[in-house]
């Protein structure tokens, strides 16, 4: 199906794939087997794709967003609820996510991202542009922030995480702003980034002489965070 007009659809499921270029309000939860917009579409319900998803204009849900495949957005997206995606999420452009995050697959945000939940990925996740993250990230390896885009940024932090950051192989952040702890194999706490909470490493850790920890960094036996979950809350 495709509209490339001014259209509304009411909440159901069709079996085919929905192609927006022009306006559209959908009006209830809604199904698909793909969804693409490069024009305006509201969704006043939760929205459940089969397959991909694709956004390069103006996409506004008020519900949760669950997508069988890949979701990539370049253009302004906004997800009042839940984000879920089973494979690989990638956003380039404005990002506001209402809720947790959750992806199989590869994390890579380049763009402007706000999320006021946790953010979750089996894989690695990387975050290149500016965000504020209201939860815990929690990936395998996990990348915030990036040389260039700190040294031309008039904030002193591009990146905030009001949660923990939780690691299962590497952290890396530049010009990050983290409220709770942060937990890894190998760490590198880069220019510019500030830790209030406690950095556990196993490894190695480096930090660098422009960074600020408000703890001293603690060393520890993967086992022990195995055996010692509750003093190590959240690792994952």
């Amino acid at each position: 199906m495709r509209i490339s007009g001014s259209g509304k659809l009411s909440g159901g499921k069709i079996e085919d794939e929905l192609h927006v270029s022009g306006s559209v309000r959908i009006a209830g939860d809604f199904e698909c087997n793909a969804f693409s917009s490069s024009g305006s579409t509201r969704v006043e319900g939760n929205l459940n794709v089969l397959g991909d998803t694709k956004n390069s204009g103006s996409f506004r849900l008020s519900g949760a967003l669950n997508v069988e495949g890949d979701a990539r957005f370049s253009g302004s997206t906004s997800v009042g609820g839940e984000i879920f995606v089973k494979k690989a999420l990638m956003n380039s452009g404005s990002l506001r996510a209402g809720n947790k995050i959750e992806v199989h697959q590869d994390i890579k945000f380049s763009g402007s991202s706000r999320v006021q939940g946790n953010i979750i990925s089996r894989k690695d996740i990387v975050i290149s542009g500016s965000s504020t993250i209201q939860g815990s990230i929690t990936g395998n390896d996990i990348s915030i922030g990036r040389e260039r885009l700190f040294s031309k940024s008039i904030y002193k932090h591009p990146n905030k995480v009001y949660g923990n950051i939780i690691a299962r192989q590497d952290v890396n952040l530049i010009g990050t702003f983290v409220e709770g702890d942060v937990r890894g194999y190998d760490i590198n706490i880069g220019r510019g980034t500030e830790v209030l909470g406690i950095v556990y490493y196993i490894n190695d850790i480096q930090v660098h002489e422009k960074a600020i920890l408000a703890h001293k960094a603690v060393k520890v036996k993967i086992e022990n965070l195995e055996k010692n979950k509750d003093k190590f809350k959240n690792y994952k």
